[in-house]
């Protein structure tokens, strides 16, 4: 039977393939109600069907590869051959070249998926992308004002601007958010970011300018800096805020500029710069740094197991009779594991940061990979790796975040409200260690070893930073030892 459209033909599921060129990456977030719906009713409507030139397979043409996946789904689940047989309406592949062809049918795609707008803004660009590369193995070159006439000739009309946010969004956001993208980050948001970036790139290469080579070669690249101000905040959509990543891409850039925190806000406040810009009126007046950057927690009691940890760790060095040997200090200001708690409202957290490093324990340099005997099984090292990051945790005031881990010796909890700033390169630092996450390795280089522009991380955080990386390492040799054994 044929009409206008095609021919209605039956084709069993062994002869059917979804479009390998198919839009849609993720799941279709109607997929539970399509499939309930083709149990009750069946196909309301044949999918269109077509075959490419010299193949034995059938393809998806315009739309229906959700409801392909649903029937061999069902036929699985059931083995019923209403699903296996499936009428479908044949179209003759398009003529012209293969590349024509194929175009012809990611156009139908996104068209379909267009007008029942369920793909997401990434899924978009991504097939947007790939019908520019079609099109220019056909034509060649093309700009995105000549790309945005094809489309609107071949019936998908896009507008330049949106095509270029596409190409942005693709080639800058991807890498560094595939998840929070592909969870539905909507066009608005996604134009919000790369103006962030805009506005923050333009800031940092005027900084630059103004350094010697010599200088600028010391500081990392503000990709790097992007990407570690994205990174955090790759996850689910929900709760997401593009002020968060503002506020992060500040603190990154304030401190490897050493340029006031404040001073960069005005750059990267997309409001404040809008504001100055067609009303002429002055900088806003902002909270003071600590108010922004740095989140003060309730007063925390130290956990049993740090409690624990600490009290091992003094049970037994009263066996130890040569303190030089154990490589441990055991003056008792080193064993006081009482912390003051930072001190709501101070300026920069000096004070707390002042009183955690006196309270704590922290070896010596010379000591800090020495690690006695008594101690030298993975109990002791698990506790005392939880005990290192606990106190390095200290620094920023986010040392309730700190648990025990019998992997790495601690883990790191989630943040019940965003961090910012110096808490919230702690809280990298301490995923990076953790083995969690991947850090760039430029901005890492220069936070361990300064610059000769800024100073990097307090020599007190670095010595506790190696001192965690020696007892991890020394943890998972002896993992490793008794997985043999």
């Amino acid at each position: 039977m044929s009409n206008d459209q095609g021919t209605l033909m039956s084709v069993s599921l062994d002869q059917l393939r979804a479009f390998d060129l198919n839009p849609r990456i993720t799941r279709n977030p109607n997929y539970d109600d399509i499939k309930e719906s083709i149990k009750a009713r069946g196909l309301d409507h044949p999918p269109q069907i077509t075959q490419r030139p010299g193949e034995k397979y059938y393809i998806v043409a315009r739309g229906g590869n959700t409801r392909l996946a649903i029937l061999n789904e069902l036929w699985l689940e059931t083995h019923d051959k209403k699903y296996w047989n499936v009428t479908c309406l044949f179209c003759p592949w398009p003529s012209g070249t293969l590349a024509q062809g194929n175009l012809h049918c990611l156009l139908g795609h996104l068209v379909e998926n267009e007008m029942r707008g369920s793909l997401t803004f990434i899924e978009r660009a991504l097939a947007v992308q790939k019908t520019s590369e079609i099109y220019q193995s056909v034509s060649g070159v093309l700009s995105q004002t000549d790309l945005a006439g094809k489309l609107r000739q071949d019936g998908y009309p896009l507008h330049q601007s949106i095509i270029s946010t596409m190409t942005a969004a693709v080639n800058l956001l991807l890498p560094h958010i595939p998840e929070l993208l592909y969870g539905g980050l909507s066009r608005k948001s996604t134009d919000r970011l790369l103006t962030l970036r805009s506005s923050a790139g333009k800031f940092w290469e005027a900084q630059c300018r103004q350094m010697t080579a010599e200088e600028e070669k010391d500081i990392p690249a503000f990709d790097d800096i992007f990407a570690m101000a994205l990174i955090p905040f790759n996850g689910p959509l929900n709760g997401f805020s593009v002020e968060h990543v503002q506020d992060e891409l500040t603190g990154l850039i304030s401190l490897a500029l050493g340029i006031d925190y404040n001073n960069v806000a005005l750059i990267t406040d997309a409001s404040a710069r809008k504001r100055q810009s067609l009303l002429g009126t002055p900088e806003p007046v902002l909270p003071e740094v600590s108010e922004q950057r740095r989140w003060q927690p309730e007063t925390r009691t130290p956990t049993d197991s740090s409690l624990s940890a600490a009290k091992d760790i003094a049970d037994k060095t009263e066996h130890i009779t040569d303190a030089s040997e154990a490589g441990i200090d055991t003056e008792p200001d080193h064993f006081d594991t009482t912390v003051t708690q930072p001190v709501p409202g101070t300026a920069s957290g000096t004070t707390a940061r002042a009183a955690i490093a006196k309270s704590s324990p922290v070896l010596p340099v010379d000591t800090i990979w020495s690690i006695d005997p008594v101690f030298d099984d993975t109990g002791s090292l698990a506790s005392l790796a939880e005990q290192t990051a606990w106190e390095l945790a200290g620094i920023a005031g986010i040392e309730h975040l700190i648990g025990p881990s019998p992997e790495t010796g601690f883990s790191l909890a989630e943040p019940g409200t965003p961090l910012s700033g110096e808490s919230r390169i702690y809280w990298q630092l301490l995923t990076f260690a953790g083995g969690r996450r991947e850090g760039t390795m430029a901005f890492w280089r220069q936070l361990l070893m300064g610059t000769s522009t800024t100073a990097g991380l307090a020599d007190d955080a670095v010595i506790r930073l190696f001192q965690l990386v020696r007892l991890i390492r020394r943890l998972h040799e002896k993992q490793r030892e008794a997985a043999v054994s």
